[in-house]
C-alpha cells in the first residue's frame, strides 16, 4: 500500500469510532436514562450524519482512496462484505433508533433542540429489538474490521492500519 487514506476520510473514520464507541457505552431506554440517553441520541444523530457526509466523500475522494493488494479470492470477498455491513449498518441502526424512540415518546430534547419523531410506528417491540440486535451486530463487526487492521498491520505488514492514521 503506497499512501494514506485523504485527510477528511480519516478524520470521519475516527470521529465515527468515538461515536460509535460512546453511543455504545450509553445505549439503553433514552426516555428513562438522562444524560445517557442525551448522549445515545445525540451520538446516534451524528453518526447518521456522519454516514451521509462520508457517502459523499467516499466518492469525492474515490480516485484517491489507496488500493489494498488482497492476498486471495476470499479476502476480497470478506473485506467486500463487511465493508457493505458496516456501510449499512452506519445508516440502518440510527434510522432503527430514531423509529424505536419515536414509538416510546411523543417528544424528545437532544440538547435543548427538539428531534423530529415519527407520528405513528408499527411494531415497536420489534425495531426495538432489532435495533438492538443491529447494534450489538455492528459491534462486532466493528471488532473483526479492527482485527483485519492488526492481521494486516502486523502478519501481512502492508500498511493498511497506517494508511488511516494521520502522517507526522
Amino acid at each position: 500500500m503506497k499512501n494514506n487514506y485523504p485527510k477528511p476520510i480519516i478524520i470521519m473514520h475516527w470521529i465515527t469510532f468515538a461515536l460509535v464507541a460512546m453511543v455504545y457505552l450509553t445505549a439503553g431506554d433514552p426516555t428513562i436514562t438522562d444524560w445517557k440517553g442525551q448522549i445515545h441520541v445525540a451520538g446516534g444523530v451524528l453518526i447518521f450524519i456522519l454516514f451521509c457526509l462520508r457517502l459523499s466523500f467516499v466518492f469525492l475522494y474515490r480516485k484517491s482512496i489507496p488500493k489494498t493488494e488482497m492476498i486471495n479470492s476470499y479476502q476480497i470477498i470478506l473485506f467486500k462484505m463487511v465493508r457493505f455491513f458496516l456501510y449499512l449498518s452506519l445508516c440502518i441502526v440510527p434510522i432503527a433508533g430514531w423509529m424505536t424512540l419515536s414509538s416510546f415518546t411523543d417528544n424528545f430534547q437532544v440538547l435543548s433542540l427538539n428531534l423530529p419523531l415519527l407520528s405513528t410506528v408499527w411494531g415497536s417491540d420489534y425495531i426495538a429489538d432489532a435495533h438492538q440486535f443491529l447494534g450489538n451486530l455492528f459491534i462486532a463487526l466493528v471488532g473483526l474490521h479492527a482485527c483485519a487492521a492488526l492481521i494486516h498491520h502486523f502478519i501481512f505488514k502492508d500498511n493498511v492500519l497506517k494508511s488511516m492514521l494521520f502522517k507526522k
